[in-house]
């Protein structure tokens, strides 16, 4: 598959919310292991370093997880709920395709 065909069906995707949204309540419910509907910064934590070791980035350093924990808290109150999370793997997804060829 070309990448041209590639980034077509992501932007299908993310534009899709049919599709887009259990995609991304999935991945939120992965990260969320104490089922609690909201994703603390140690949870959230546990997914950054696991994500960055996964991809072979080395590894995050604890600023730079609070700094994007903050980010996607983006209502201040301290964790990050499943419509944070959405609206921030919306955004990721997004500037990746920005970035292919």
């Amino acid at each position: 598959m070309e990448t041209s065909d590639i980034k077509r069906q992501l932007l299908s995707m993310v534009n899709d919310e049919r599709v887009f949204i259990p995609i991304a309540q999935e991945a939120f419910d992965t990260v969320d292991v104490d089922h609690s509907g909201l994703i603390d910064k140690d949870e959230f934590k546990k997914c950054v370093i696991q994500v960055a070791k996964d991809l072979g980035l080395g590894k995050a350093d604890d600023p730079y997880i609070d700094e994007v924990y903050s980010k996607l808290d983006s209502d201040g109150n301290g964790s990050i709920d499943s419509n944070e999370f959405k609206k921030y793997v919306k955004e990721i997804i997004l500037k990746i395709l920005e970035k292919m060829p």
